[in-house]
């Protein structure tokens, strides 16, 4: 009898738990951050409009910096899941002036009403909190890279850190792409550690014009005699095909043809 009880007892407690689980549904997540230029402001927004869930992006003041795309389900189900372990937020600390500032609001719909939470940098937060804030920011930008990552060429290459050389790159034709310059994949952790040790980087150019775009990337030593030549006196590294919808792939057979063009010129000369 009393194992039944029990029985009966963890079902409705199940049951219970499903219809609260039911009635608090995320709305929206939106992050602000803000520096003391004028133009150092980037917001994310994350909207849940029927079945569908969109992602804008902005960055500084120009509308040419907005992006806005479509999200998955699952996606958005785990930025759910981050943001409802967060605590309920605290109250800001006033008179507390800081040269950033950054700002996290949650909406969602509970039992018919919609709630909103907001989390500043200004508020004291739990250590659970804080590092469930900063993965929820984390989470929407890898969503924006992932996003981006479709229209651009990425070449990633590693580099000593004590090694005297220099990275040099072009692109060609150059009007079908803009250079978007070298970013930090990976540092390595030793770095101030020792004098040997090996940096990650990529260079990235993102799409204009659809076409075929021919890519050099070489470690050339400093001061190098031909660095004035490059990079017609170097073989080409990669090619990739920019279709008519701005998005980006590696082609081998781009790659082979444009290097075997440069041996046979090499052959000639």
């Amino acid at each position: 009898m009393k194992t039944k009880l029990i029985i009966m007892t963890l079902a409705l407690l199940s049951s219970l738990g499903c219809t609260n689980a039911q009635t608090k549904e995320l709305s929206s997540v939106s992050y602000h951050r803000s520096g003391m230029r004028f133009d150092d402001c980037t917001d994310i927004r994350v909207n849940k409009t029927a079945d569908t869930y969109t992602l804008v992006f902005e960055t500084g003041r120009d509308e040419n910096n907005t992006i806005s795309f479509e999200i998955e389900k699952s996606d958005f189900d785990e930025l759910a899941t981050i943001v409802f372990g967060m605590s309920k937020p605290r109250k800001e600390r006033h008179g507390y002036v800081r040269d950033l500032m950054e700002s996290l609001q949650v909406s969602f719909i509970k039992k018919g009403k919609t709630v909103y939470l907001n989390y500043s940098i200004n508020q004291r937060k739990d250590k659970k909190t804080a590092e469930l804030e900063e993965q929820a920011v984390d989470l929407m930008y890898d969503w924006i890279d992932r996003y981006k990552k479709q229209f651009e060429i990425r070449f990633n290459y590693s580099k000593g850190i004590a090694t005297p050389t220099a990275i040099y790159t072009h692109a060609e034709p150059a009007d079908l792409v803009k250079d978007l310059g070298e970013f930090i994949e990976r540092l390595d952790p030793n770095r101030d550690e020792q004098c040997g040790g090996t940096n990650y980087y990529s260079h990235r150019w993102r799409a204009l014009k659809p076409g075929v775009v021919t890519v050099w990337l070489h470690e050339l030593s400093l001061g190098h005699d031909d660095v004035s030549n490059f990079p017609k006196d170097y073989e080409p590294t990669a090619c990739y095909i920019i279709d008519e919808n701005l998005h980006v792939r590696y082609s081998k057979e781009e790659t082979e043809a444009a290097q075997e063009r440069f041996k046979n010129r090499k052959k000639i000369q």
